[in-house]
């Protein structure tokens, strides 16, 4: 979760967005918003300098989120001229949180061996909603060591359908 500060930022965009039913177009915005600076480290460190104007960086970030939402290039205006841009991954995540948070969607983790179809997915989703009741926005990792199948990471939970998780049951009931 992101700062204070965030937190105020993505409660008046979410509220802003809902108003305006944009709320799912946000969403994607935001997502790739997010994910465009936890994986670009140049962005990240412009974000974060203090030796770049504020200015510079209000015309990199429009630049770079050019496909966006007219709400999102409202926001991105509105932390540089609060002197804020810093903190424009922690709006994003805490945006998705809130979302998540009123649409009863809970984050999880699934460790595949290679990566993640579309039938595993439905298969995840289908025990995730068994569990909670809920659907899930979904994390994939890819873990060979599995050998195939799926271990589901649900806040406290863990579901372990792998393949070596099956294999090492067997091998102790042998024992």
């Amino acid at each position: 979760m992101g700062s204070r500060a965030g937190r105020r930022y993505a409660k008046a965009i979410i509220e802003l967005a809902r108003a305006e039913k944009l709320e799912d177009n946000l969403l994607d915005d935001f997502n790739m918003i997010h994910s465009t600076i936890v994986e670009n480290k140049d962005l990240k460190l412009m974000l974060s300098s203090p030796l770049v104007e504020v200015s510079k960086k209000e015309s990199v970030l429009l630049e770079v989120f050019k496909s966006a939402q007219p709400l999102a290039h409202q926001l991105i205006k509105t932390l540089a001229s609060n002197n804020r841009v810093d903190i424009l991954k922690e709006v994003s995540e805490d945006y998705i949180s809130l979302y998540n948070a009123h649409h009863n969607i809970q984050s999880a983790t699934v460790i595949t061996a290679v990566e993640m179809t579309k039938d595993i997915e439905e298969k995840v989703q289908e025990k995730i909603k068994e569990i909670t009741g809920f659907t899930a926005s979904l994390t994939n990792q890819v873990d060979e060591s599995i050998l195939g199948g799926f271990v589901l990471r649900l806040k406290d939970l863990q579901f372990d359908a792998s393949v070596s998780a099956s294999l090492n049951r067997f091998k102790r009931q042998l024992s």
